[in-house]
């Protein structure tokens, strides 16, 4: 048994989704923001969702599952980063320019 498979066993439903969530959505290079955007939902609960915070609903599961493009079942699945090739130990995406940084530069560029 691999150490990710023992150390999922102890992991709640809600924290192994938790997992998952953060891990495909750095895999796929996502802000919180934008995977929030994709979504409809809020940062703030995409981010304490991560967290293993916040309880989920089935229809936000999906919404998640489907802009991670990932079949919301895998979402729940101890194995999810093995299957996909996720790595385990990112911690964040990669930086990218903000949508609110880009609109306070235009903002900036239209005073002048």
């Amino acid at each position: 048994m691999s150490r990710s498979q023992a150390t999922s066993k102890h992991l709640t439903l809600r924290s192994l989704f938790a997992r998952n969530v953060r891990m495909a959505r750095i895999h796929l290079g996502l802000s919180q923001e934008k995977l929030a955007l994709e979504c409809g939902l809020d940062r703030t609960f995409v981010g304490s969702l991560e967290q293993g915070i916040r309880n989920i609903s089935i229809d936000n599961i999906e919404l998640i599952a489907k802009a991670l493009r990932i079949p919301a079942d895998e979402m729940l699945s101890p194995t999810l980063a093995t299957d996909r090739g996720f790595d385990p130990t990112l911690t964040r995406a990669p930086r990218s320019t903000s949508t609110n940084a880009i609109k306070r530069r235009r903002g900036r560029a239209s005073k002048h």
